[in-house]
Order: C-alpha cells, then structure tokens, then sequence
C-alpha cells in the first residue's frame, strides 16, 4: 500500500482533523464497556477491546474519540481501521512515522499525549512486536486495538506485549440495555428484592423480542425473522472466512460450520466429543481444536461440571451455550434451551464465573454462579407450571453445599417460598435478565 493511500484513509477516517465540530458516530448508547474504557485511557497501558463482530466495539471507540476531543487536540487522536490494509509487513509502524511526519509534524514524543485508535488490529501479522517496539520507547502514546477473536488477539500479542496490555472484553447487548436503548432504565436491580414493574407488560413485549433479535444492536431496526435470519447469516459468513478460516490452518470448514449449527441447535446441553467425532466423520482433534476456534470467535461459550478439583471438572464433558440468542434464528431450537441461554450469557456478561451441577443420583442444576456471596444454583423451567419435582435438583444442590437460596427462573411465577428449610426465590426470565445483583 503506497504511503499517499495511507494518508488519504487517515483524512478519511478523522473527519474531526479538519472539521474540528465534527462528530464522530456517538452510538446508540453509552454502555458499560465505554465507561470502562474511558477508566484506561490514563495510562499508556496497551487497551485491546475484544469481542464478536458488530456488537459495538468501533462504537465504543468513536464514543472515547468525542469524549476526549473536549479535552485533546483533534489531531493528536488517530483512528485506524485495520480492514483498509493489506497483510503488509511493518504495517503499524509505517502507519505511525506517516502521522508523526504529516499530520503532526514533529517527531514521537513532542507535545502532548496522543491517543492511536487502531480497529481489528487482529487483521496485521505479529501486531503486538510492533505495538510492543513503539510502547517500549516510553512515547506519550495510548494504544487501544480491537479484534473481533480473543485467540487472534492473543496469538498475535504473543509474548511480546504480556505485563502492558489489558483486555477488555465486548459482549452483545444485554437486554438491560436493549432497554436502555428504548428508554428504559433498569440499572441496580436484585434478584432477591425485586418488586413487579409498572410497565411489566411492555417489558415483557421487548422481552420476546429481544429473545429474537438477541444483542446485535443492528437487528432492532429490522422487522421479521428472515431479516434477522439473513444479517445473522452475514456475520457468521465474516467470522468464519475471514477470522477464523483464513488466520486459523482450517481444513474441514465443513465440520467447522456443522459444528457451530449443532451447538446452537442443543444449547445448553451437555456435549459428548466422540459423538460429535462420529457424527461429523473427522477426528477428536480437530473437534477439540475447533471449538477453542469458535469460542475465542464469540460464537459458543462452554460451562463445566462443578467441582472442587478444577482437573477433575475440566476432565468432564462441558455444556456448550450459543453466544447469542440471535443465533437461534439459524436453526430450530427448544424454547427451554433458548431461555436457559439467555440467562446464561446474561450472568456470564456480568462476569461471574459459571457452571453446572450434578450428583451420583443424576440430579442436576443448569447453572451454578460464583458470586460476592457464594455459589447460587439457578434452575431454568420455562414451563406454564412449577411442579415439585422441577425444585427437587435445585433443593439436592443446595444441601450438598450448604447454599441457603437459589433461584428458579419461570415463565411467569414470582415469589420467595421457604421449601424444606431452603430459600427458593421464583423469578420471571424477563425480569431476571433485567437483574444485575444476585447477592443473597
């Protein structure tokens, strides 16, 4: 790429250089990772903001771009993105002497801060030598990458950024703020002191459609699933060609695709390797190796049976959850499962750490969270009716390790209830999805 290409795509990408009341794109929202962003931009930390394609992360970024322009020089803030280059050699370091020459025109280190914006970075072969070569002159320079793959990312660090770079991690919309970005605010809600909303009917009315739409913030303009069914599509073929396939030795994209379609269909259960292996005609290797693929992707998230001994939880098989519940409208999915992953992601966004439970007498928990206060099992029955046997898993847990509460998560029934000796609190998904506390 000619040096002259270079610097027309840099006018193009910063308006706000020559149009200093120019706006860079605010976005819909400002979400948490933008406030979490803004916490980072002090040091010179390298800040990587990692996530799934569209759900946000160049949002984020142009909402850190026009939040500092009240404070920094227009032209000492850069943005970059990465998908305007070739695989060149050397890319990031040409990118950065063009701008200190022509735009700046003073040499690295001169004047104030600046502040270098470089989206899906992951795109550019061993980007962290060349970040960590420019980093390590001790340059007055903030660094903050995206990459739509956590193992890209990482792989493309190496070693050589480990002790100066931060992950920050981008997830899809959660529904408290698909609601927020209707109008409704939800924030400081517990899961054990919550009273039913006034507009409870209108939730519930966004509730089935964020359960379609998911939390791809593209989505909500659209209208009808094979809408939603088609940008969905589109985002799996872009993650597949060109982050996974072409930056990963991927043989079988076959077994790749069926892989995912398979996961998405059973979200939420248990998978079993061999006969995954068997069903898709190809090796355990591969099967083992594609799902770190899809899950560094964002596309699948895995929870492991509960135990005290990590090597023990770890040698069983795990559940595999869709990362999004837009996925669903790929392939026919129960509605149990679809609920269960909701709530799922929700707590996984949250970042607790998660997984399921089980005893000798095959009596099982969907999920059990690590929270402030201790595990809390959470049981998913999206049925019309609570019976006493969907309790009797979530009662067995909760004796084995001494909880004194968990949560079943309904369709409708809501309510604390004392059930031998143990603190069962009903909770509707809707508004469970709306809960950011979960401490007894």
């Amino acid at each position: 790429m000619e040096d002259q290409d270079i610097l027309k795509d840099m006018a193009l990408f910063n308006p706000w250089w020559s149009e200093p009341s120019s706006e860079p794109e605010k976005g819909l929202i400002q979400r948490e990772v933008f406030h979490k962003l803004l916490g980072a931009l002090d040091d010179n930390r390298v800040l990587a903001l990692v996530g799934p394609r569209r759900v946000g992360k160049t949002t984020a970024m142009k909402q850190a771009i026009w939040h500092l322009l009240d404070t920094v020089e227009p032209a000492r803030i850069l943005y970059f993105s990465m998908d305007a280059v070739k695989r060149e050699d050397r890319i990031i370091r040409r990118i950065f002497d063009l701008y200190f020459r022509n735009i700046l025109k003073q040499l690295p280190g001169e004047g104030d801060k600046v502040y270098i914006f470089l989206d899906e970075v992951q795109k550019v072969r061993d980007w962290g030598e060349e970040v960590k070569s420019l980093h390590d002159r001790g340059y007055p320079v903030k660094f903050i990458v995206s990459g739509s793959s956590a193992m890209n990312i990482l792989k493309g660090s190496g070693e050589s950024l480990v002790g100066r770079i931060d992950i920050l991690r981008v997830f899809p919309f959660s529904f408290r703020e698909f609601l927020e970005y209707v109008g409704i605010k939800t924030h400081g809600l517990s899961a054990f002191d919550l009273s039913y909303p006034a507009d409870a009917e209108k939730i519930k009315l966004l509730f089935d459609k964020y359960m379609l739409t998911g939390g791809y913030p593209e989505l909500y303009p659209l209208a009808g699933p094979e809408n939603i069914r088609d940008y969905i599509k589109t985002v799996l073929d872009l993650t597949f060609y060109r982050d996974i396939i072409n930056l990963f030795e991927v043989k079988r994209a076959d077994v790749l695709e069926g892989m995912f379609y398979s996961f998405v269909k059973e979200s939420g259960n248990v998978i079993n390797y061999h006969t995954l292996t068997n069903n898709l005609n190809t090796k355990y290797e591969t099967v083992k190796t594609y799902i770190e693929y899809l899950a560094s992707s964002f596309f699948i998230s895995r929870s492991y049976l509960y135990s005290k001994s990590t090597l023990k939880s770890f040698r069983k098989n795990p559940k595999i959850y869709s990362g999004d519940n837009a996925f669903f409208s790929l392939i026919d999915t129960k509605e149990g499962l679809k609920i269960e992953t909701a709530v799922y992601n929700h707590l996984k966004h949250l970042g607790f750490e998660i997984f399921y439970w089980q005893n000798k007498a095959r009596l099982e928990v969907d999920i059990l969270a690590q929270t402030p206060s201790g595990l809390l099992p959470i049981e998913v029955k999206y049925g019309n009716k609570v019976s006493k046997g969907d309790v009797k898993g979530l009662l067995a847990c909760m004796n084995e390790l001494g909880s004194d509460a968990g949560i079943l998560v309904t369709s409708e029934k809501m309510g604390l209830e004392d059930i031998g000796g143990k603190q069962v609190n009903f909770i509707p998904a809707w508004m469970f999805l709306m809960c950011e506390e979960f401490s007894v």
